[in-house]
């Protein structure tokens, strides 16, 4: 910011925020102890988390999970939730791979089966609730579910 900027900002500022202003620029040291305690932090953390990957890349049944949920370490712990659109992508690549209609529960256990620590009690809910909501899906009369086949224009 060049000075002249600042010298404008500066000067729509009210006494109150200009002494505020100079207590913080007074108080910068320990500004600047706290900021680098957070650094730290922030890299301890990540070592962390990279201790925690490399844990878990002993275990072969983790190594497609630790692949398909890049990212943040932590995604791949026990917070409870899934990666935003994990669930979707799940259920149309197996029901596109099958090629044919399949329960939610067949689709359920297909998921389990590929990723075993996503097998919790709600993984048959989120599965019927998804095929519910989405409009890419048709339901025939004996409860099963299969990709919408496109429609010529």
């Amino acid at each position: 910011m060049s000075m002249e900027k600042e010298m404008d900002s500066l000067g729509k500022l009210d006494v109150e925020a200009l002494k505020q202003l100079v207590a913080l620029k007074e108080n910068s040291g320990k500004l600047n102890r706290l900021e680098t305690k957070r650094q730290r932090l922030r890299d301890e953390l990540d070592k962390v988390e990279d201790h925690i990957r490399e844990f878990l890349s002993q275990y072969p049944e983790v190594q497609g999970y630790l692949s398909s949920a890049s990212g943040s370490m932590r995604r791949l712990t026990p917070s409870g939730r899934r990666p935003r659109g994990w669930i979707r992508s799940q259920v149309e690549e197996i029901i596109g791979e099958a090629g044919m209609p399949m329960t939610p529960a067949e689709v359920r256990d297909e998921i389990a089966r590929r990723h075993p620590e996503e097998a919790t009690k709600n993984l048959y809910l989120a599965v019927f609730q998804h095929l519910r909501r989405h409009e890419e899906f048709d339901q025939d009369e004996k409860g099963r579910w299969k990709m919408k086949s496109e429609q010529p224009a």
